[in-house]
């Protein structure tokens, strides 16, 4: 069994920090990526969170690929969950 990544967008409806990150960001919509790897079986599988990241544009009018930060998702409390496109 191969690791599997789920992805979808978190809505901030007011600036933010989370732990790990260094600066507040934005209110605004950011993706959030959590990897798990398999630890069942073919029968019954199961599996366990390896890691949790966002991605954080870099600021309007600056240069730059922007950052992933792994974060806690135990910090995400009642997420605003909208689809995430492919």
């Amino acid at each position: 069994m191969q690791n599997r990544t789920t992805r979808f967008i978190y809505s901030f409806p007011t600036p933010f920090k989370l732990t790990g990150m260094d600066e507040i960001c934005a209110a605004g919509d950011y993706e959030v990526i959590t990897e798990e790897e398999p630890i069942g079986d073919l029968i019954v599988p199961a599996y366990r969170r390896i890691s949790t990241t966002i991605y954080i544009p870099p600021p309007v009018g600056r240069p730059g690929i922007g950052q992933i930060v792994e974060i806690n998702p135990e910090e995400l409390i009642a997420p605003v969950l909208k689809p995430s496109s492919p």
